[in-house]
């Protein structure tokens, strides 16, 4: 490691205000900053260096360090390869057809909220955050939700692929496994009863293949591998967020009632401050240098798209949650050809949670202990609320 980049640990103990203050701390210090975890790697920190490595896939590659024995599409393909299998599933995330999922959203919503606001308390990360996002990757897939939480358990095993711990390693790679055998029966099944390709994924995918010899059913399990992964966790991890930051600041809640158009922005705002996905890998195809550090090829490179948002030269009083921020060019969906594909579906359930929940209640604050997880995700595994009904 170069003596000039200072160490991080975002792995440290501590609470989120602790996190925050050193992640701050080593963007002041330094435009890159190196951490242990992961083999070690080079964190990039400021909002502008990040949007240009972004930016710059020839250098900075997904490619690099694949996770599994086989490469993630699109996620882990870089260009000319990425953009034609994205431009493959993009038409599933097109405004229209977020128009036509978001009934299906609000009457999930609806049902999550029903047991809770009976009781008019309940764990709202367990109860709301946990399987909303994930009942709605049901419902653009076509598929029974009754298997919801054997996906999020399987999806959120995989999020330990690149721990220290080899048990954890071992955790990921068995789930890893699992939903790979759950897109295979779902290919299976659309192959012995298909449906229209023009409203169904998974056949879209299976129509491609029949045009394209390399696009085979394992290549397609692999599409869906990551479809499903990566489709609800961030999602879960920002609707958390949010209702925290509202049970935590009751004036702010009450301005959403009052102004509920406001929603949107105000979660564009949330996205930013809490930035649920705090770090991506690419990896360095040659020696490199970002603000004056030097980056060597074949290095770890993390685009801490957490710090780029905590960044005070492009989000003035960034540590403030201000709702009407504009411009609001957050990156807690990644910036560049590998900008989130499923932030359409996730801003549509994140608008839809809050809109149900606040047009039910009068007020909500905390109950009990709040749990959050460790870094790299930052989100709420539990979140205990007592609610004033309207």
């Amino acid at each position: 490691m170069d003596q000039k980049l200072p160490d991080w640990d975002p792995y440290a103990p501590g609470d989120l205000a602790e996190r925050m203050a050193g992640m701050d701390a080593a963007r002041e210090r330094s435009a890159v900053a190196h951490i242990a975890q992961t083999g070690g790697s080079y964190e990039i920190l400021r909002y502008e260096d990040i949007t240009a490595a972004a930016r710059d896939p020839a250098l900075f590659s997904n490619a690099g360090g694949p996770r599994h024995e086989r490469r993630l599409p699109p996620l882990e393909y870089d260009p000319p390869e990425h953009g034609a299998y994205r431009a493959m599933l993009q038409p599933f995330f097109a405004p229209a057809r977020m128009r036509a999922l978001e009934p299906r959203v609000r009457e999930i919503a609806t049902s999550l909220l029903a047991p809770l606001v009976g009781e008019a308390a309940g764990d709202f990360a367990k109860g709301y955050s946990y399987p909303l996002p994930v009942l709605g990757l049901c419902a653009q897939l076509g598929v029974d939700g009754g298997d919801w939480p054997d996906i999020k358990v399987w999806s959120e095993g995989t999020l330990h692929a690149e721990s220290a711990d080899p048990d954890l390693r071992a955790l990921a790679l068995a789930s890893h496994e699992r939903i790979l055998a759950y897109g295979r029966r779902l290919i299976a099944e659309r192959v012995a009863h298909p449906r229209p390709p023009e409203d169904d994924l998974i056949c879209a995918m299976i129509a491609a293949a029949a045009k394209d010899a390399p696009l085979d059913q394992d290549f397609m399990a692999y599409v869906l591998r990551l479809f499903i992964s990566a489709g609800h966790n961030s999602t879960t991890s920002a609707l958390g967020n949010a209702l925290l930051h509202l049970a935590e600041h009751p004036d702010d809640q009450a301005r959403l009632r009052a102004e509920p158009g406001l929603i949107p922005l105000a979660l564009e705002e949330f996205l930013r401050l809490y930035t649920p996905v705090q770090e991506m890998p690419r990896w360095a195809t040659r020696d490199a240098e970002v603000g004056g550090c030097p980056i060597p090829r074949g290095a770890r490179v993390g685009m801490v798209w957490a710090s780029g948002n905590r960044d005070e030269a492009a989000f003035p009083e960034a540590g403030r949650c201000v709702f009407d921020r504009r411009p609001n060019r957050h990156l807690a969906f990644g910036h560049g050809v590998h900008t989130c594909l499923g932030a359409p579906m996730a801003r549509l359930e994140l608008r839809v949670a809050l809109e149900e929940l606040l047009s039910r209640t009068k007020h909500f604050e905390i109950c009990g202990p709040v749990e959050r997880p460790p870094f790299r995700r930052l989100g709420v595994s539990a979140l205990p609320l007592k609610l004033t009904l309207a």
